[in-house]
């Protein structure tokens, strides 16, 4: 998963604009394994339950539990057993890469203040961490790596790294620098940042011949470009928007059917969308690589299965990441959808988890109700994130300010590569940091799991990859750990094929209701899942719309 921020008071615009841009963590998921060529079973393990690569080879299996180098009651992914033995002495080659020696395999991880404005919002959340509580959790989960991963005689070392330059808006001269003189003065094997922010920065470090870690809905082919240097435990943007395509062509779109709008709010009677044919518009950042994907892959794949991408070309606005210009932007988004001739019906805000706080505000404002639609990779699927987005008579919102009016947020749906949370007892990030040592974990349980996840992935990697480790041989290998979860198991589906860098492959349609307790936390509000089953992009189902409740609790 991945996540963070939320702003629940109702704030200067501008201010809030901060936290829009903000995006820090995500929400990717994780599960890799060890796929050697053989399986077999002795005393550990048979080959891992749940994935369909291979794990077997000669060596040690003592370690494992059902198949898997450790019990997946530590977490749902824990990569098939690998023959070996954890701490274990090997002649490995020595300094195979970059930050690679006969002891140790270096990683920096990379902690970007947001800023003032932001940290104080972060903070009146409980979700702002520090530098040092950074380290302290990537103490902890360096240690669970090392003591529970066969990683060929070698130790992973994670320097955390305290940046100075501003992210919100992102300083990309500044960015750019400090990248390079991580690599000049760490020389490691791989630089770890989970964000949305700064595709270049991404490329730059592989520009620079070093592991790009964490990088939050980019696209396919920009992880292509900068293979064999970027991987991520989320999906890409790429996946969710071919994804989405399908999804609206096989069960929303009015283009050469009879379907109409059907889930709107009906707050405004001078424009009540409900019955009208649909027309859809698109939010984004103006990050390059978002903004190219949504002209070269989105509108591409509208078009393609259903003539209907004409209307994205119509509709659509690309917010850029300047608290400066929030309230312009505000009400320049919401123009391009709310237009006098035409208003895109519906509104897809590809989105991290700040952003559509700031959109449902300016619609509401604007008396503007569309049918607010997810294609999420980036944590607005989450139940913790989404409850923000709704107000009470005792709590509002940035998204919501006047509950009274309706919260643009009551009746969303769509499609989200984030599976349903379990409650915190059993999330994977609290108990991988308690068993490496940790205490008091500084940071919320779902928030943990995020971190973990990007963890769990380079561990995964690195043990399949063997003692030979590059990025290129890490590469060749990843699409024999197979695949895990998806379909109807309840997890979202991991796995690496040929020429794939990002590990979350599928995406579940859902709808949000406001007043259903969620299992993470009890609260009202969650997402509940309408067809049964998780969907690779190509295989949404074909239907008259999707199996929404026309009214639900409130």
């Amino acid at each position: 998963m991945k996540v963070r921020r939320l702003v629940r008071g109702y704030m200067p615009l501008a201010v809030l604009l901060a936290a829009q841009v903000l995006i820090i963590v995500l929400f990717p998921s994780t599960s890799p394994g060890q796929g050697s060529s053989s399986a077999s079973s002795s005393a550990g393990g048979s080959p891992a339950v749940g994935f369909s690569g291979t794990a077997g080879g000669a060596g040690d299996r003592t370690h494992c539990s059902g198949g898997r180098e450790f019990s997946t009651s530590i977490d749902y992914y824990a990569p098939p057993c690998t023959p070996g033995t954890i701490g274990g002495s090997y002649d490995n080659g020595g300094g195979t890469s970059q930050g690679v020696t006969d002891k140790t395999i270096t990683v920096v991880d990379y902690y970007a203040d947001a800023g003032g404005i932001v940290d104080t919002i972060l903070r009146g959340e409980g979700l702002y961490v520090d530098y040092a509580q950074t380290q302290q959790v990537n103490a902890a989960f360096q240690n669970f790596v090392n003591s529970h991963y066969v990683l060929w005689g070698r130790k992973l070392k994670v320097v955390t790294y305290n940046s100075t330059c501003q992210t919100v808006p992102p300083d990309t001269g500044c960015l750019l620098a400090e990248m390079d003189s991580i690599v000049q003065t760490y020389h490691p094997y791989a630089v770890a940042w989970g964000t949305t922010l700064c595709s270049v920065c991404f490329a730059r470090l592989a520009q620079d011949h070093t592991i790009a870690l964490g990088g939050v809905g980019f696209s396919t082919a920009f992880a292509q470009a900068n293979a064999p240097y970027f991987w991520s435990p989320g999906e890409s943007s790429t996946n969710i928007e071919e994804g989405f395509a399908k999804f609206w062509c096989n069960q929303l779109t009015s283009k050469n059917s009879d379907r109409t709008v059907s889930f709107a709010e009906d707050k405004n009677a001078a424009q009540n969308f409900n019955g009208k044919k649909r027309v859809l518009g698109v939010i984004s950042t103006n990050d390059p690589d978002n903004e190219d994907t949504v002209t070269n892959v989105l509108v591409p794949a509208l078009n393609r299965d259903c003539g209907d991408g004409g209307s994205v070309a119509q509709h659509h606005y690309f917010y850029s990441q300047d608290i400066s210009t929030a309230a312009q932007q505000i009400n320049a988004g919401v123009s391009a959808m709310d237009t006098p001739s035409e208003p895109a019906t519906d509104v897809v805000c590809l989105c991290d988890p700040v952003a559509p706080e700031l959109l449902y505000s300016g619609e509401q404002q604007h008396n503007y109700y569309p049918e607010n639609i997810l294609a999420d990779v980036q944590g607005m699927g989450v139940d913790a994130v989404a409850q923000n987005f709704e107000s009470t008579a005792t709590q509002s919102s940035l998204a919501c300010a006047q509950y009274q009016a309706g919260c643009e947020f009551d009746n969303a749906f769509g499609i989200t590569s984030a599976p349903s949370l379990p409650p915190p007892s059993k999330e994977a990030g609290p108990i991988a940091y308690r068993l490496g040592g940790g205490t008091n974990l500084p940071m919320k349980p779902y928030v943990a799991t995020g971190t973990w996840e990007l963890w769990n992935m380079l561990g995964s990697l690195i043990e399949n990859t063997g003692p030979d480790l590059t990025p290129a041989r890490m590469a060749a290998a990843a699409p024999s750990m197979g695949t895990i979860g998806g379909g109807k198991t309840g997890h979202a589906e991991f796995g690496f094929s040929k020429g794939s860098y990002d590990w979350t492959i599928d995406a579940a349609v859902v709808y949000w209701s406001r007043s259903t307790p969620s299992s993470y936390n009890g609260k009202p509000g969650t997402f509940v899942d309408i067809e049964g089953s998780r969907f690779l992009p190509q295989s949404f189902l074909r239907m008259a719309e999707p199996p929404i409740p026309k009214t639900r609790s409130s």
